[in-house]
């Protein structure tokens, strides 16, 4: 969901072409950044609308928009402007991206990768027909899970034991 409605842009943008105000003046006014009311006016400027924000771009794309920009010599902004592209910071990451994985780093997909391991260490099986390495994994799984339990346990001992004494030294300092 927009930050801000089609309407609300449309009323600060023509605020701003209609010289009511210069873009600091309108910013405190709407309570809004002075680099969005800019944007949003040359968007109108450029296109006759204020494009709605696109979360997803294909590597085609993108590579068609950095391939535009070096032949034009154009600003991110300005290739911004002119493929509907809300943020132009967007340009400059693919850029990055580009620079540093050449065409396969524009190709691929966004997100985070899976903190889970792809293939249970615990068979899938009945335990009766686990194979002495599967077997032993599991075992050595297990191991690994009571000592770090343990150590949980021993550590919150500690630590209320230290809080019981830090009671009894203020009790005996303030008699």
């Amino acid at each position: 969901m927009p930050k801000y409605s089609e309407e609300f842009k449309i009323k600060v943008v023509n605020a701003y072409l209609s010289n009511e105000g210069g873009t600091k003046f309108l910013a405190k006014k709407y309570n809004v950044a002075r680099s969005c009311i800019r944007q949003w006016a040359a968007q109108c400027k450029a296109t006759g609308k204020i494009t709605q924000p696109t979360r997803h771009f294909s590597g085609e794309f993108k590579l068609k928009v950095l391939n535009y920009q070096q032949e034009h010599h154009l600003s991110d902004l300005q290739t911004a402007l002119i493929f509907g592209i809300t943020n132009h910071g967007t340009i400059c990451a693919w850029r990055k991206k580009y620079i540093t994985g050449g065409t396969e780093a524009l190709f691929q997909k966004q997100g985070r990768r899976s903190k889970m391991p792809k293939k249970s260490l615990i068979p899938n099986k009945p335990r009766e027909e686990w194979t002495k390495d599967e077997e032993l994994a599991y075992l050595r799984m297990e191991n690994d899970f009571l000592k770090k339990y343990l150590a949980l346990v021993q550590e919150d001992d500690r630590k209320k034991q230290q809080q019981r004494k830090d009671r009894e030294q203020s009790k005996l300092s303030e008699n």
